[in-house]
């Protein structure tokens, strides 16, 4: 006899356990990736137009149709929304369907649903503009950490939180959940330990002037490495209500663009810009690519190589053989 398991309401309210049937799947998307999953929920009710996922039953699960699908793309390129974001919504969906296909009620025979609406939109789904992410130059990169004034903790927060992302290449979601205890030693040298995508654990070193920042940061809010541990490491420092707390990516990306802007840089730079930005300087100062991969803590060498790529064909291009003039 099997033992615990979770009980499954086969009826209109599908229900997992006492949980709503979307909220146990989002939940399990969590386990990877939170953001992942906060990601997912905002698609789902943005598709279904309910403010809570409560609200979306079975029954309209079912309902949906090509031609629903079809016309919601429709919809969104209508706003002028991103080729990337439109495919974002789409895969979150699909991913839901995908996963509802998974159940079936091996004593009756009973499965939720029966196909996937949004598996099938190769033609319909808007292809990608893969232009090239803005990048800042080693030149940029100092005209901008000292165009922030840090005689206040913000500008002090600001330029911290630049420099690490300069010299790590850490995603935004990677920076906004350290926490202090994260910063710490390992086999002699300075490293942060952060928990990257997909939910994996690793660390990453950090250069002793970084370390510095790092620390008299924490002293500036009154905190320690020891009793602060559980601290998220950078937070809000303003009186809209979030003084004290942690991040989100929004600010990071304000922040930057703002920093930018003082300091004259007239380049879209966000969060991603940065990572960019330390990958591309690692290779033009020499890097293999296997150092590299494991700098931007790529999981395929073809991720990094496309990097590689994009450097050597500025860097060694037979247009430069070219003497005209």
């Amino acid at each position: 006899m099997v033992n615990n398991l979770i009980e499954f309401n086969w009826n209109a309210d599908v229900t997992v356990g006492n949980k709503h049937f979307i909220s146990y799947f989002l939940e399990i998307k969590a386990r990877k990736s939170i953001y992942t999953s906060k990601s997912y929920e905002r698609d789902i009710k943005d598709f279904f137009n309910v403010d809570s996922i409560s609200e979306i039953y079975i029954e309209e699960i079912k309902k949906v149709s090509i031609l629903h699908t079809q016309n919601y793309i429709m919809k969104l390129m209508d706003k002028n929304m991103s080729s990337a974001t439109i495919n974002r919504k789409i895969s979150s969906l699909s991913a839901l369907y995908k996963w509802l296909l998974k159940f079936q009620d091996n004593s009756t025979g009973i499965q939720i649903i029966k196909y996937n609406p949004f598996g099938n939109l190769k033609e319909e789904k808007p292809v990608i503009n893969n232009k090239e992410t803005e990048f800042l130059t080693k030149e940029e990169c100092k005209i901008l950490l000292e165009s922030i004034d840090t005689s206040t903790i913000l500008g002090y927060r600001n330029k911290t939180i630049l420099a690490l992302a300069l010299t790590t290449a850490l995603r935004k979601s990677e920076i906004i959940n350290i926490k202090i205890k994260h910063i710490t030693t390992h086999t002699g040298y300075d490293v942060i330990k952060v928990r990257r995508k997909g939910g994996k654990d690793d660390i990453v070193k950090i250069q002793l002037s970084i370390l510095t920042m790092l620390n008299e940061y924490i002293m500036l809010t009154n905190r320690s490495r020891i009793a602060s541990g559980e601290e998220y490491l950078f937070i809000g420092h303003s009186t809209n209500g979030n003084n004290k707390e942690k991040l989100d990516s929004s600010t990071l990306n304000y922040m930057i663009k703002k920093a930018c802007k003082n300091a004259g840089i007239e380049k879209n730079i966000r969060v991603h810009s940065t990572r960019h930005t330390a990958i591309t300087l690692a290779i033009l100062a020499g890097a293999t690519v296997e150092k590299v991969r494991d700098f931007a803590a790529h999981k395929n060498l073809a991720t990094t190589n496309r990097y590689i790529h994009s450097v050597d064909k500025l860097k060694n291009n037979a247009g430069d053989l070219i003497d005209v003039l």
